[in-house]
């Protein structure tokens, strides 16, 4: 598997054929051949801005998939180097769907992906956060 920036890296396994279960949106590992630089996002969350009108999960996630964007560019990656995330929800029944289905539109090449329910968030008033690793090999800046 390659990025669409040139970063390569490989996706091994089928989580469908592993889980039996189709459409799930990451693959159960990755590996990254030498000469890559790793980047480690922290926590992104999905804060409203001044002017948002909207205040449901799915704008809340892709808030926070656009704070992780500008993350990895000021770390000299891309949505298309993630390599694996950690996303973090309130409420797993209500919302896993959305998430899954906002993750398959920022990061169609399938990362690992771990997803975990917490009690709350910091601030407490959110209901999502995605941390990443990203992979950046040797490319001119």
């Amino acid at each position: 598997m390659s990025s669409e920036n040139g970063a390569a890296f490989m996706a091994h396994g089928d989580a469908t054929e592993l889980y039996g279960i189709p459409g799930l949106p990451f693959v159960p590992a990755i590996r990254i051949p030498s000469g890559g630089d790793l980047v480690f996002v922290s926590g992104c969350l999905g804060l409203p801005i001044p002017g948002d009108t909207e205040n449901d999960v799915r704008s809340e996630v892709r808030r926070a998939f656009r704070a992780l964007s500008r993350s990895l560019v000021d770390a000299g990656a891309t949505l298309h180097d993630v390599v694996s995330v950690t996303k973090f929800l309130v409420d797993l029944e209500r919302d896993n769907a959305v998430v899954a289905e906002e993750t398959r539109v920022h990061l169609p090449h399938l990362p690992t992906s771990t997803t975990v329910e917490v009690v709350r968030l910091v601030p407490p008033d959110l209901h999502f956060e995605i941390c990443a690793v990203a992979v950046v090999h040797d490319r001119p800046r």
